[in-house]
């Protein structure tokens, strides 16, 4: 239960300081500890939409972050293809639930990005946590199964 208390915890700091990859700590744990799989997934998840969920609430205007702010305003190709994106995502009902979905499966566009974005385009909290709790499960189960498909010696077993 402690691990996946901690790794909730890791998770939902490594959201709002993104340069803590959740990744590879998931990988450490799933190697260095005997926990299912489908409960480490869902604990890093868990932790990583609770702590996007911050960004979540700068996009609705509910936490004023100035410097979060300052740093979307800022130019170039990503600043480009984002209001692009948030263009399509108010023109289609549906496009913030497909942008948040794969997002937070893939990782593209950034998830932190998609997470101000979801807020702004006025897609509903609930909805933004369920569509991530998903897409980060599934990506975080995948990440954690990888160890078990490598053979013993490649997996320190």
């Amino acid at each position: 239960m402690t691990v996946l208390l901690t790794s909730f915890l890791y998770c939902l700091l490594a959201a709002v300081v993104v340069v803590l990859p959740a990744e590879a700590y998931l990988v450490g744990v799933a190697l260095a500890w005997d926990v299912a799989p489908v409960w480490l997934a869902l604990s890093g998840a868990a932790g990583q939409v609770a702590g996007k969920m911050l960004f979540y609430l700068v996009g609705r205007g509910v936490l004023d972050v100035a410097r979060v702010r300052r740093r979307g305003a800022a130019g170039g190709r990503w600043a480009t293809r984002m209001t692009a994106v948030e263009a399509w995502c108010r023109a289609h009902a549906w496009g913030p639930s497909a942008v948040t979905a794969v997002s937070a499966f893939a990782g593209v566009p950034p998830y932190a990005v998609v997470s101000v974005l979801a807020g702004t385009v006025g897609m509903r909290w609930w909805l933004f946590a369920v569509i991530s709790l998903a897409g980060r499960f599934l990506r975080f189960w995948l990440l954690v199964l990888a160890p078990e498909l490598l053979p013993g010696e490649l997996a320190g077993r």
